[in-house]
């Protein structure tokens, strides 16, 4: 369900709320309300981060997206490629 980091510290804000003598449904019902809010709160995080790729990269739909990101991919484009390497010619020249 949650990482142990997570379910941990539910547990010490149920006890802490609620305290030792409480009930196991009203312990269970608090915990599984913060389980959904955290989460809600992961999705909500990971759309926003999701969004803001977007806004970074200029484009405006998904389909504008994956269109830059092919053409970013491919071989070639912007004219960067691999430079031929000169260190023998280097070595030569030196001697």
């Amino acid at each position: 369900m949650s990482s142990g980091a997570t379910a941990k510290l539910i547990d010490e804000l149920v006890l802490s709320v609620r305290g030792a003598g409480q009930d196991a449904r009203t312990r269970h019902v608090l915990e599984q309300a913060l389980h959904g809010l955290v989460r809600l709160a992961r999705s909500e995080q990971l759309l926003e981060m999701q969004r803001d790729a977007v806004r970074a990269v200029g484009a405006g739909s998904r389909r504008e997206m994956r269109a830059l990101l092919r053409r970013v991919a491919t071989p070639g484009y912007g004219g960067q490629g691999q430079l031929p390497l000169e260190l023998m010619d280097s070595h030569t020249g030196q001697a």
